[in-house]
């Protein structure tokens, strides 16, 4: 049986230790699998997601990657284990190039391989290949997040996960960014997606997980959550998903 890519045992974390935010969530997270975390404002989304990445502290529990354990990895040797994090803010240096953002997140790579891995993404990402020295700060809200993706897989990572990478963007940005998602998992890349777009979201996983006061409050197939309007009701805080951009 394949080993899952990524999975929680018991996880309690949060930022002080006597209010955990998220409160005991078992998940186990298949190769190959898009999962989308869902679930109403405050119900532990992304403290899940950064405790695994590293960010928020860990109380109890365990995190383990194809079952090694790397709940107390520090967080910048996390990307070097496979794990990697796009954040939803400051994901990207806005003061340095797009080529210079490309170079800092290769620094971790053996000298002999940062041209040619960097080359490989300025191919995945041929927006970003236009203009290597333009300022990052200059980008579009989706040409920023297509750098901070580039910048995650710069090291092949089996996992990647995103919190909220549609935040602030336009129906049309969000179908482009969500299928560049669709490619990388097609890839082989193991995706983990918090979201807010519901019904975006679902239209493009495999299986979903709706949080809810920091404990898991359903999990189930996208394609059968995508229309069902008592789970939207329930755990979601809307009587209807938000509506889906054309992908």
């Amino acid at each position: 049986m394949m080993l899952p890519a990524l999975r929680t045992e018991a996880l309690v974390a949060g930022y002080e230790p006597d209010l955990p935010i998220v409160r005991g969530v078992d998940l186990s997270v298949a190769s190959g699998e898009l999962l989308v975390l869902l679930g109403p404002n405050g119900a532990g989304k992304s403290t899940f997601v950064k405790a695994i990445a590293g960010v928020v502290p860990v109380h109890s529990g365990g995190i383990f990657l194809a079952e090694r354990d790397i709940t107390r990895v520090a967080t910048h040797r996390k990307i070097s284990e496979g794990l990697a994090f796009v954040p939803q803010t400051e994901n990207i240096f806005a003061t340095l190039s797009i080529h210079e953002n490309l170079q800092l997140a290769a620094a971790v790579l053996p000298k002999h391989l940062r041209a040619e891995k960097i080359a490989a993404l300025y191919r995945r990402f041929p927006d970003l290949a236009t203009k290597p020295w333009r300022l990052a700060g200059a980008l579009s809200g989706g040409q920023r997040q297509m750098l901070a993706v580039a910048r995650a897989l710069i090291v092949d990572p089996p996992v990647l996960i995103l919190d909220e990478p549609s935040a602030g963007l336009s129906p049309k940005i969000v179908a482009e960014i969500f299928a560049m998602l669709q490619e990388i998992n097609a890839s082989g890349v193991t995706v983990i997606l918090v979201e807010q777009n519901v019904k975006a979201a679902l239209a493009i996983a495999s299986r979903a997980v709706i949080l809810v006061e920091g404990k898991i409050g359903h999990e189930g197939e996208a394609s059968s959550l995508l229309g069902d309007p008592l789970i939207a009701k329930l755990y979601l805080g809307t009587s209807q998903p938000h509506e889906v951009p054309q992908l």
